[in-house]
């Protein structure tokens, strides 16, 4: 692209966001002159600006006390604000989730935001949900100073453990103190594009503007440090997706037939099925490394989370730490009585540990690696939900299509309604009775691990 093109790109860029302004200021009027607000009985916070609403809040990346903030004010059904006035959902109550998520799941699906970055075919979504059921978590288990960061460590661990189990590639053979540049863009991510999260709402219209080489050169254009550190962090991975396709490829193609049944890793499985895809629904290698970084990036950045804070927790409470490794060491004791000289614990192993089954369920409870999700209601739908009073005066809501609803993973999972009173409290014990969650309402929350 000359500079001549270039130098055009910056007043189209100009005119086609005062457009889009435009047009959300003239919807904005006329909803306020002319349409009734389906939430105008839901209260909420007042927002912090008409431009960004409350997005500024829930996207912060230390935001995690305004959303608690939300459910012990507001309950569990709380209006918030997004741009330009659009009114928004933040939903907790067991009752609203259970709609939500299991019995109208038809009318919520991802928000244009996540389908335009991360999904890119339905046949990609099937085959994603089945890579890290039990029997590869089974085999990503069994993969074979004074004061440490382990925070570092816990990412560098995470990332070369799902990397030879999900991909069969080494990122980082973790004998140094050196991390590779992936490592280095992996761990740097989540913190830049959380500072980038009201830029991030715009991404299904600016996706569609031109060409790649087009888009390429905007962002290339912007003065902005974090959206250029972003793009410099995005290469290195696309970089080293490209050489795994390739290396994965030629694996393929030398040692394995296409009819086998028998894969070394899902990469193999990912890569066979877009071959096997029709022509209309096979990915690009663009589409294909970029679906893998993101899969193997959202692995990576909440277990490494996960285990960071199991770790802290851990610290604090010394004495539950010590009854964890007891519980770790009798069963290396057991198994060496039984022959097993191996000193490696198997994955049936690992989960027949009551004590590190709580602690991490627990811990999963309590500061979930992702606070919220989001969806947008795609057909209209009247849910129901639980009023101040709790069961005694349930209440509905009418959601039309086109809202957008925030899905508090996080203060749905510290409920007292669900949890009892000691809901903010770390106790694993909770977990080793038969009665979880013990509550006044035995409220269970719809989700895939434990109530969760």
């Amino acid at each position: 692209m000359s500079l001549s093109n270039s130098a055009t790109l910056i007043p189209v860029f100009s005119k086609l966001l005062a457009v889009g302004l435009l047009y959300h200021i003239g919807r904005w009027l006329f909803n306020v002159l002319f349409v009734t607000s389906p939430f105008q009985h839901i209260h909420g916070p007042p927002r912090e600006s008409w431009f960004k609403g409350n997005l500024g809040q829930l996207f912060n990346a230390k935001g995690l006390p305004f959303h608690q903030e939300l459910v012990e004010r507001f309950g569990g059904m709380v209006k918030v604000h997004g741009f330009f006035g659009d009114e928004q959902l933040y939903v907790s109550d067991p009752r609203a989730l259970h709609s939500i998520i299991i019995k109208d799941q038809d009318a919520f699906e991802e928000t244009a935001v996540f389908v335009e970055l991360f999904l890119a075919r339905d046949w990609w979504r099937q085959l994603l949900s089945g890579v890290l059921e039990q029997e590869s978590v089974k085999r990503l288990s069994e993969t074979g100073e004074s004061v440490l960061d382990m925070s570092e460590w816990m990412s560098r661990v995470a990332l070369e453990t799902i990397g030879q189990t999900v991909l069969g590639y080494s990122f980082d053979p973790l004998d140094s103190r050196a991390t590779n540049p992936y490592t280095s863009a992996v761990k740097e991510l989540i913190p830049t594009i959380f500072s980038l999260s009201l830029i991030r709402q715009f991404a299904p219209f600016l996706s569609r503007l031109g060409p790649p080489a087009f888009r390429r050169k905007l962002v290339e254009l912007v003065p902005n440090q974090a959206i250029q550190k972003v793009k410099d962090m995005s290469d290195v991975m696309h970089e080293t997706a490209l050489d795994i396709l390739r290396r994965k490829r030629k694996d393929i193609t030398q040692e394995l037939s296409a009819d086998s049944p028998e894969y070394s890793s899902a990469k193999d499985i990912i890569i066979r099925a877009n071959n096997q895809a029709t022509a209309t629904d096979k990915l690009s290698d663009a589409e294909l490394t970029g679906q893998m970084t993101v899969l193997i990036f959202g692995a990576q950045d909440t277990t490494s989370s996960a285990l960071s804070r199991i770790l802290y927790l851990l610290s604090t409470r010394p004495g539950i730490q010590a009854n964890l490794r007891d519980e770790i060491r009798a069963r290396l004791r057991q198994q060496r009585a039984e022959g097993d000289l191996s000193e490696h614990l198997s994955y049936d192993d690992i989960m027949a540990l009551p004590l590190l089954d709580a602690v991490i369920k627990e811990t999963l409870r309590l500061y979930p690696p992702v606070p919220f999700v989001r969806r947008t209601a795609i057909k209209e739908r009247t849910i129901p939900y639980s009023d101040v009073d709790g069961d005694l005066h349930p209440s509905t809501v009418t959601i039309p299509a086109g809202t957008t609803l925030f899905v508090g993973i996080a203060g749905s999972n510290r409920l007292e309604s669900v949890w009892g009173p000691d809901a903010k409290e770390w106790k694993p014990e909770r977990w080793l009775t038969d009665a979880v969650p013990a509550s006044k309402s035995q409220a269970r929350l719809p989700g895939v691990y434990s109530g969760m």
